[in-house]
Formats: structure tokens, C-alpha cells, sequence
């Protein structure tokens, strides 16, 4: 019998386990701590990101660790009129900090519910950057008091 966590963990690469395990706590650490979309178990990433400082887009957008989320943002499904999905054909490039983290979330989930492999290194540098954009969203967080709440659910001791 074929165990699957033993089938996938050569086909996965770091960076896709990394972003896992972040982005998962990150959303976590939203919700108790503050960031919960209203009347929803969504995180709030939009209200997440206007309580960053407001250079942070400005940051990200000139830093070159980040540059794929705004020279070739990934795309998104769409339904298509055979019952199924397809690419949309028209990505999001983002316009605010808002707009970064909604196009994390659509790579995030491109890759993890299975629509795009884990091999190409296009979804590599996605998760890389994501990770880099988190990773900078996180430091400002620690040094503002409005995020503490956050940061004491996003934290097992860091």
C-alpha cells in the first residue's frame, strides 16, 4: 500500500512545505487575533494590510525578492461553460498591499488544491516570494502595538 505522505514529499519542494506551514499560521493568527472577516471564519487580509505601516506596498513593490507578484502575477480559475475550470487569462497584478496578499492567496491555493504541480520553477519563485512578503508583513507586525494579538497567536515561542 502507498502511503501518501511518502508519495508526495518528493514532489513538493521545500519552499512548498514552508509556505504551507506560514501561510497556514499566518491565517490562524489573523483570525484569533483580530483579523477575522466579519461574520465569516475568513481571515481578513485587506484590513490585515491597511493596518501595516504605509510604506509597505511601496517596499515590497521595489523589492526584487517580490518582483513576480508584479511583473507576472499568477492567474486564477475561473468556471467554464463545459462544467469544469480554466485559467481566467488575466492575472491581477497588485495595486496595493491589499492586492499582494490577495495574489499570495491565489498562488497559495493554485498550488496547494492541486492546480498547478510543485516541479516548475515558476511555482517555486511564487512560494519564495510569498514567503519573503509574509516573512516582511510579519516584522512590521512585531514593532506595532495593533498587532499584538497577532503576533501572541502567531508565535510558539519565536
Amino acid at each position: 500500500m502507498v502511503k501518501l505522505q511518502e508519495y508526495f514529499r518528493h514532489k513538493v519542494s521545500q519552499a512548498g512545505y514552508d509556505l504551507l506551514a506560514v501561510f497556514s499560521r499566518f491565517e490562524y493568527a489573523m483570525k484569533k487575533g483580530g483579523y477575522r472577516r466579519q461574520n465569516s471564519a475568513d481571515a481578513a487580509w485587506r484590513a490585515f494590510a491597511a493596518d501595516l505601516p504605509a510604506d509597505f506596498f511601496d517596499r515590497m513593490k521595489a523589492a526584487p525578492e517580490a518582483a513576480i507578484y508584479f511583473n507576472s502575477p499568477p492567474d486564477h480559475l475561473v468556471p467554464d461553460t463545459g462544467g469544469g475550470v480554466r485559467w481566467s487569462g488575466k492575472p491581477d497584478t497588485p495595486a496595493d498591499a491589499g492586492g499582494l496578499f490577495d495574489s499570495i492567496k491565489t498562488a497559495r491555493n493554485n498550488l496547494f488544491h492541486g492546480d498547478k504541480s510543485h516541479r516548475s520553477q515558476r511555482d517555486t519563485d511564487l512560494m519564495v516570494a510569498a514567503l519573503f512578503v509574509l516573512n516582511a508583513a510579519f516584522d512590521a507586525a512585531e514593532s506595532d502595538r495593533r498587532f499584538d494579538a497577532f503576533i501572541a497567536e502567531m508565535e510558539y515561542g519565536l
